[in-house]
């Protein structure tokens, strides 16, 4: 590590002007890394002890550098490291009055939202185990883990950079965050030496911690949960027992075979949709059937913010199909019906491929004496998927029927 220069060594802690590293002292498997500001390298020396009695050294403890625990360092006046932080705390500094840097508590409260142990925590940044285990214990009774608690990316997330060089699309209707992006990426187009980007960085992401309630589509776009759920996540029945939009759901069954129709606006998803249709309406197995609607329900995840009427649409067929009277004219159990089919007394003659499959291995357990249990397994198929069985449903109606 001693090799590598101080500007690759800034690039990789996220420090920016007018943060520079001064000095980086070893002791041990400790790492002091001195930090000034540019303004300083061009004054005398002789204004610069004028002043230095005024100043202050803060140290905080960093994430761990590589093998070795990390302190910074930064030498200020108090009034000039107000300044410095008033708008914008840099990551990799901290607050007068506490002993970690600002990246060291977000990692800490990150992780610890995430349902990590403070083992685990002290493992990952290399801070003492007890002082994190005080860190949580404090937040979590001054409530200051609010600011975290949507799992915000961190200050060193490549995302934000993607973001300002419009590498990564977020979408937003919010006009002051799209002046601001407009401004950060017009900064680093103007800026040849890239040297404020990670300026950039800390502004943005400032932004959205302080406008949080009006950035919940943003937060979503870019990986961090809210307290909102997807409508594809949501539950389908008001009742206690609630089923959750499975691939298996019926919904999607009604949806691909136009039994339902979603009234969609949305002309790529209309076009999307019939390709899927035309696909589910041929002679398909069941394990052919659930890769369409998988590939439906990812289209969804993938459109969420454009097609949230669409979701909700879906939901209120899912309510509709789960409270339908389950009445379904199945035989019961231990109707003969379903030993005579076994033994091919009774022509099903049914051209579903899944069911065909499991009457072939069923016929082969009634001819070792296993009846019942094939019997019964049968007639659990047809009560599952009673609604791409109703033909034939019908004939086994019918053929009772007949026999009345």
């Amino acid at each position: 590590m001693d090799k590598l220069r101080a500007r690759e060594i800034e690039n990789i802690l996220g420090i920016y002007s007018p943060f520079y590293i001064k000095d980086i002292r070893f002791d041990n498997e400790l790492c002091i890394i001195r930090l000034d500001e540019i303004g300083n390298k061009n004054k005398s020396i002789t204004s610069r002890f004028r002043s230095s009695s005024k100043q202050k050294t803060h140290s905080w403890k960093h994430v761990k550098f590589g093998r070795l625990n990390t302190v910074i360092e930064f030498k200020s006046t108090d009034s000039n490291f107000n300044r410095l932080t008033k708008l914008v705390c840099p990551a990799f500094l901290g607050a007068a009055d506490n002993e970690y840097t600002k990246q060291a508590q977000d990692i800490i409260l990150f992780a610890h939202n995430k349902k990590l142990d403070a083992d685990t925590i002290s493992t990952l940044t290399g801070l003492d185990l007890e002082d994190i285990k005080k860190f949580i214990l404090d937040n979590e009774s001054a409530q200051i883990t609010q600011n975290t608690s949507s799992l915000l990316p961190l200050e060193t997330d490549a995302i934000w950079i993607k973001i300002i060089k419009r590498e990564f699309p977020l979408k937003t209707s919010l006009t002051p965050l799209r002046m601001l992006l407009h401004k950060l990426e017009l900064a680093e187009v103007n800026n040849e030496d890239g040297n404020t980007l990670q300026e950039s960085v800390s502004t943005l992401r400032a932004f959205f911690i302080k406008n949080k309630a009006s950035l919940v589509q943003e937060y979503q776009q870019i990986g961090a949960k809210t307290d909102q759920s997807s409508p594809l996540e949501k539950t389908t029945t008001q009742t206690k027992k609630t089923n959750s939009l499975t691939p298996g759901h019926p919904v999607w069954d009604s949806i691909l075979t136009e039994k339902f129709s979603l009234m969609s606006s949305n002309l790529a998803f209309n076009l999307y949709i019939s390709r899927l249709k035309s696909l589910y309406n041929k002679d398909l197995s069941a394990s052919e059937q659930r890769d369409i609607v998988i590939e439906l329900m990812k289209y969804f995840k993938k459109n969420l913010n454009s097609l949230r009427s669409e979701l909700t649409s879906i939901r209120r067929i899912a309510e509709t199909i789960d409270t339908e009277p389950k009445s379904n004219n199945i035989p019961d159990k231990d109707d003969s019906i379903w030993l005579q089919i076994l033994r091919e007394e009774f022509d099903l003659n049914s051209n579903k491929l899944n069911l065909n499959l499991l009457m072939v291995k069923l016929k082969s357990q009634v001819s070792k004496g296993m009846e019942q249990e094939s019997c019964d397994e049968l007639q659990q198929f047809f009560n599952d998927n009673y609604r791409s069985l109703r033909r034939e449903i019908e004939a086994l109606t019918i053929s009772k029927s007949h026999a009345i």
